[in-house]
């Protein structure tokens, strides 16, 4: 089984939250503690954080998160909230094994990305064995508008994640990401106002859960960058019980039309 950060009472409602590519559970960590009646569980995903040693795929991965609520919630059911990567990983398993979820949350979800596109932009990282350490944290960080406050506790892991050794078998299983036809979990699709090249429509790859699922419900977080989990963790937290607990969401989040 996958490394799984564990916190709260397990009789409580069980949350797994599912992190972004690059990052592990410590990047919930903000979230989580805002959600002290909950029995939230966050996993290194296979290749990331203390799961680094498990060979990434994305099946492999939803399977490994259909295990962890099978062993670690009483009714083999939890609710998923993910970001980025941990995205198209909640999909995956919806269309594998969507009987272990139920309310669901895709912030800046990862979708199918062209093989041109990828063939494309791998090269471009080499550049990064000539930058400092620092440099290469802190820029990724500003890029995603997250505060600094939260260097030390993403630091190894951004390190980490930008090598193309560690990029290449993420990116390749982007290209044969396939979305389940349906989804029949109460859908929450959330972006960042200031998602990188969101132009129009918060990014168009964000938000094509929200076309595709007619049942679903899309808002935007204003000032809000890729990972706004870490910007506003008190808020996330908040939209995260809402949703769940099938309550209002909080009024700063904006309704996103398809």
């Amino acid at each position: 089984m996958i490394y799984t950060h564990e916190q709260g009472n397990p009789s409580d409602p069980a949350v797994v939250f599912l992190h972004g590519g690059g990052l592990s559970h410590t990047s919930w960590l903000p979230v989580i503690e805002h959600l002290p009646d909950f029995h939230c569980l966050a996993p290194d995903l296979p290749g990331h954080g203390k799961s680094q040693d498990v060979p990434f795929t994305l099946e492999g991965s939803a399977r490994a998160v259909a295990e962890i609520i099978r062993q670690k919630t009483p009714h083999g059911k939890a609710h998923i909230v993910s970001l980025s990567l941990g995205g198209a990983v909640a999909l995956t398993l919806m269309r594998l094994e969507p009987v272990v979820a139920d309310h669901l949350i895709l912030s800046g979800c990862s979708g199918r990305l062209a093989k041109w596109l990828v063939q494309m932009s791998l090269p471009m990282f080499g550049i990064l064995k000539w930058m400092k350490p620092e440099t290469i944290v802190r820029s990724t960080m500003k890029q995603h508008l997250i505060p600094d406050e939260y260097y030390d506790l993403l630091h190894d892991d951004i390190l980490a994640s930008n090598q193309i050794e560690f990029l290449k078998p993420i990116y390749t299983e982007l290209t044969g990401f396939t979305a389940p036809e349906k989804v029949t979990s109460p859908l929450l699709v959330c972006v960042g106002e200031k998602e990188p090249g969101a132009a129009k429509l918060y990014g168009e790859i964000a938000l094509q859960p929200l076309k595709k699922y007619p049942a679903a419900h899309g808002v935007a977080m204003p000032g809000g960058g890729h990972a706004w989990a870490l910007q506003f963790p008190e808020v996330f937290a908040q939209m995260v019980r809402a949703w769940v607990t099938d309550s209002p969401l909080p009024d700063v989040l904006k309704v996103v039309k398809r």
